[in-house]
């Protein structure tokens, strides 16, 4: 059954990440003890009142967990969400320190903009909640590495929400059992399109919205004046709160890429490309603060150990593996390629999905949350992994930025012989919005 927040606690201050045995008695009533939940950041449309990822992924904690708290600063959206994901019910905050201090949850989702959720993260797990919490974690690569180190410290679970590891008729997982069962023979290529980036600006400075608290908005970013285009889903294009469609997108393809050349735990050997930029960047800093400035177009070259080259462009959405026996290609919508029709007649090993997902059937993403409440076990998408794939998304952004070829030591987590390049891996943050205790 779910632990006590105090025995969760008692776990984090001792430091251990143990995975708690249970009996199939245990795992039968954990079904019926629904975790209760708290909700950080909804998200909305206004032009179209289209639901918000925080909206979307709470609607699905609430089919299997007690959604209890909203945190929302726009006041519109935090109405919205409480309507949508607890029917009313919810009791709706503006701070989230409030949720963290509720003892009666065990858990949050984080769905804020990008800029918020290390912080957020790290807080909620040193004050003992498990957390799920939207992609792409972290804003630069220092982030992730505290992520990784303060959920090692507390054993919180840490569920990452890339979908792509668990749902979409488990193509995406049975694309990385081909590779690795030597379905396209020696792999040597993998070409991932995320699709181009957004181009905008400049854009009007105006009051903000009464219902916004903007301030908090902007929390760890530096204050600038409104501009609607910083908010809801176009903060997406602002290095200030997000890395463009490189960090968007290139969190779910890259994730599974790596994954499926056994990468997952490890990183690039070099990273470099060309884009089409919003503006100009001097240093790799933005030069003007009204428009986007994250790239539109790009084309960037990732080596990787055992020859792997690895291409991340602008190009149609989707990942094809290459190699000198066969190539396919796999996306959302698709699976498709004579490696994969190969599979009528030779199917691959059992058990070859399950070995992937953890020993287990895969199931939702947040199923396997929920069940890695119960259990202590690590889930499916756990924060150490895909730090290591985002830092590769990172590079390729800070090598745009920079205009030149990254040298990268995956084990050190430096990039070789470049100062201002790891200079850029961390961020300065506002004051009374510093990340503490790491």
């Amino acid at each position: 059954m779910f632990q006590s927040r105090r025995t969760f606690l008692a776990r984090g201050a001792t430091g251990a990440a143990a995975t708690v045995a249970c009996s199939a008695t245990n795992l039968i009533a954990a079904k019926n003890d629904r975790p209760t939940l708290g909700l950080i950041g909804a998200g909305w449309q206004p032009d179209t009142r289209r639901q918000g990822r925080g909206i979307a992924i709470g609607r699905q904690a609430a089919e299997l967990t007690d959604v209890s708290v909203i945190c929302e600063l726009d006041s519109v959206a935090a109405a919205f969400a409480n309507k949508t994901v607890s029917g009313g019910r919810a009791k709706i905050v503006d701070d989230y320190r409030t949720v963290l201090d509720d003892q009666a949850i065990n858990a949050v989702l984080i769905a804020t903009p990008d800029h918020w959720h290390a912080k957020i993260a790290i807080e909620a797990m040193r004050a003992g909640k498990d957390v799920y919490c939207e992609k792409p974690v972290a804003v630069t690569i220092q982030e992730g590495q505290w992520l990784r180190k303060v959920a090692q410290e507390t054993g919180r679970v840490f569920q990452v929400g890339t979908q792509q590891r668990s749902e979409y008729d488990q193509r995406f997982l049975k694309a990385i059992a081909l590779v690795r069962n030597g379905r396209v023979g020696k792999l040597n290529r993998i070409q991932i399109g995320l699709g181009p980036g957004w181009k905008g600006g400049p854009f009007q400075t105006e009051a903000a919205p009464k219902t916004l608290n903007w301030e908090r908005w902007l929390g760890p970013a530096p204050m600038t004046e409104y501009i609607k285009q910083r908010t809801h889903r176009t903060f997406r294009w602002w290095y200030e709160y997000a890395g463009g469609q490189l960090c968007d997108w290139g969190a779910h393809h890259v994730d599974i890429a790596q994954w499926a050349i056994g990468q997952e735990n490890g990183g690039p050997l070099s990273v470099g490309g060309a884009a089409e930029m919003n503006q100009p960047l001097i240093a790799g800093m933005p030069t003007r603060s009204d428009t986007y400035n994250t790239p539109v177009e790009f084309s960037v070259k990732c080596q990787f150990p055992g020859e792997v080259e690895m291409v991340i462009d602008s190009s149609r959405n989707g990942i094809t593996f290459e190699g000198d026996q066969g190539r396919f290609f796999v996306n959302r919508g698709t699976l498709e390629g004579k490696p994969v029709d190969g599979l009528q007649d030779n199917p691959l090993p059992e058990n070859a999905i399950e070995d992937l997902y953890r020993g287990k059937t895969p199931t939702t993403h947040m199923q396997n949350f929920v069940d890695s409440l119960a259990s202590r076990e690590l889930p499916i998408s756990d924060i150490a992994t895909h730090h290591r794939i985002l830092t590769t998304c990172h590079l390729a952004n800070l090598s745009l930025r920079l205009g030149r070829t990254l040298q990268w030591d995956a084990q050190a987590e430096q990039v070789v012989g470049d100062a201002e390049a790891n200079g850029l891996m961390a961020r300065r943050y506002r004051r009374g919005y510093e990340i503490q205790n790491v």
